[in-house]
């Protein structure tokens, strides 16, 4: 069973949902430009199911995600348009990217 680590953040009228892939946590990614720490300061210490992520990112004004499986999982259900995917080395595995993007709703 996949799990993902996610941390929802509510404030005024928003609700940001911030969550990634298990085993890209603790990862700091720099690829393009872009640097970025996978830490559970930002993505949460709570693991959870797929459904479970899926109920929040149907509900979220916005939503930060980083991992492979997350982002298939995204994407096959229609939350993510495969050409808004930033994909990224992964520093463990040279031949595999790993994605991340932003949702607005």
């Amino acid at each position: 069973m996949t799990v993902f680590f996610m941390k929802v953040i509510e404030l005024n009228n928003e609700r940001l949902v911030a969550a990634c892939d298990k085993e890209v946590m603790e990862m700091e990614l720099d690829s393009h430009g872009v640097k970025i720490k996978v830490s559970p300061k930002f993505y949460g210490e709570e693991l959870v199911t797929q459904q479970e992520l899926l109920d929040a990112v149907k509900y979220c004004t916005s939503a930060n995600v980083i991992g492979i499986n997350i982002i298939k999982l995204l994407v096959k259900y229609r939350m993510i348009h495969e050409d808004a995917i930033l994909w990224l080395k992964n520093p463990n595995k040279k031949s595999e990217k790993i994605g991340h993007a932003i949702l607005i709703s």
